[in-house]
């Protein structure tokens, strides 16, 4: 990470539980405190994102992730609504389709808050460097980027951002960038802290040009058996959490946020939305980050291969 995201701590969980820590990012007006955990909601319904994020925010979660595409904001903005909270006291994330036009990337924008019942998100993201037909030019995606700059200057978000993004469309970003590129939200965890930059979306480059590198399914849940369970059952990670009395999904969560990784992982499950959020009391030794930072599974799944996440090959259209 780009250590101006210096950690602290912020009152973002519910009197009784366990401070979250922040990190900050470079926002559209000046620095932006973000929680380094929050709640996932991909591939829930309206019906299972609002039970899930009523849940995690009872247990203290101040931060939930969304995006048009997951088409479940409407249940994620119910929930926001019943709880009755006070709008600065939590954390929205939210992500447009990549491939629109100006005038389409305001109204995707809008058509979060309005369904999210919200004035403003803390971070809104391009979902992707392309459409999700993987069509997409590097005048495309200034057009989309320049475009969301001037919704968010006008009071819509806080900060904004990227997802699954490579160096070469980062490179196009920062060409016509008037805001700071705050966060590129990627697949990241154990099993892929040696791989190679097709797999991590140019890791090291996020952080050269200080751009926060958040995680998204950090225990590896979208990937293929038995990879998907690695993270949460296997060797590795259970050994080592036996010796802070944690377990293999505690241990795989703390390796990312101690490096200062946000994560978001996803479940519905008050028990295990418990579990993933105790990961702040305790701290790996520097041989274990070690030993989690070697290993080579789970690799990057949902790619073409176990070395590539599929983003940086987009091919381009001329335009």
């Amino acid at each position: 990470m780009h250590l101006s995201a210096a950690l602290c701590l912020l009152p973002w969980a519910l009197a009784g539980a366990s401070s979250v820590p922040a990190v900050t990012i470079r926002g559209v007006h000046g620095p932006v405190q973000m929680p380094l955990l929050g709640i996932g909601t991909w591939l829930y319904n309206n019906s299972v994102a609002k039970d899930a994020v009523t849940s995690a925010f009872h247990l203290g979660y101040r931060h939930v992730d969304t995006a048009t595409s997951y088409e479940n904001q409407l249940g994620v903005g119910e929930a926001l609504a019943d709880l009755k909270l006070a709008r600065e006291s939590f954390f929205i994330t939210s992500k447009i389709p990549g491939g629109l036009n100006a005038s389409a990337t305001a109204a995707a924008a809008d058509s979060c808050l309005k369904e999210l019942k919200v004035d403003y998100v803390d971070l809104m993201l391009i979902h992707f460097p392309a459409d999700f037909g993987k069509n997409g030019s590097r005048k495309e995606r200034q057009v989309e980027w320049k475009a969301l700059e001037a919704w968010a200057k006008s009071g819509k978000a806080k900060a904004i951002g990227i997802s699954h993004y490579c160096r070469r469309q980062l490179d196009d970003i920062l060409q016509v960038a008037s805001v700071p590129v705050a966060v590129n939200q990627v697949q990241y965890h154990v099993g892929m802290g040696t791989a190679g930059r097709l797999a991590t979306d140019d890791k090291s480059y996020m952080k050269q040009k200080g751009v926060l590198y958040q995680s998204f399914s950090p225990l590896c849940g979208p990937c293929d058996p038995p990879d998907n369970k690695e993270l949460l059952t296997g060797s590795l990670v259970t050994t080592i959490g036996k010796h802070y009395n944690k377990t293999g999904p505690q241990v795989a969560l703390r390796w990312l946020v101690q490096q200062g990784i946000p994560v978001i992982p996803k479940s519905h499950v008050a028990a295990h939305q418990k579990e993933n959020s105790e990961i702040f009391d305790f701290e790996l030794n520097e041989q274990d980050m070690a030993l989690l930072t070697a290993a080579t599974r789970p690799a990057v799944g949902g790619g073409p291969s176990a070395s590539d996440s599929g983003d940086c090959g987009i091919e381009e259209l001329v335009v």
